[in-house]
C-alpha cells in the first residue's frame, strides 16, 4: 500500500482546473460530499488520500473515504470526505 498523498485545495490553491464544490455537509462538517476538478499535474486523488479544503482564510484537512473519477472530463471526481485533523507535535516539558 502506498502512503497517502495530501492534495492542497486550500486558500490560494483554488482556480481553473483545480477546485471543488461542497454539495452536502453532514454532522456539523465532520463529513462532506463534494465534487471537484484536478489535479491537472501530479497523482490522481485516491481513497485514503487527504484534501486540504478552504475554511475561511485557513484550511481544514479531510480524508477521502470514497471517490469516483469521471470519464469526461477525466480530471473531475465526486467524493465523500471525513474530517481528519492534523496530529500536533507533543509539547515538550521544560526541565
Amino acid at each position: 500500500m502506498t502512503e497517502p498523498t495530501t492534495h492542497n485545495y486550500g486558500p490560494g490553491h483554488r482556480g481553473w482546473g483545480h477546485d471543488y464544490a461542497i454539495h452536502e455537509t453532514i454532522n456539523g462538517g465532520r463529513e462532506l460530499h463534494v465534487s471537484g476538478w484536478g489535479p491537472l499535474v501530479g497523482p490522481m486523488i485516491r481513497q485514503d488520500d487527504y484534501l486540504l479544503i478552504q475554511n475561511g482564510n485557513r484550511d481544514t484537512r479531510y480524508r477521502v473515504t470514497e471517490i469516483e473519477h469521471c470519464l469526461d472530463p477525466k480530471d473531475m471526481w465526486h467524493a465523500t470526505l471525513t474530517f481528519a485533523p492534523r496530529q500536533s507535535e507533543p509539547v515538550k516539558e521544560q526541565q
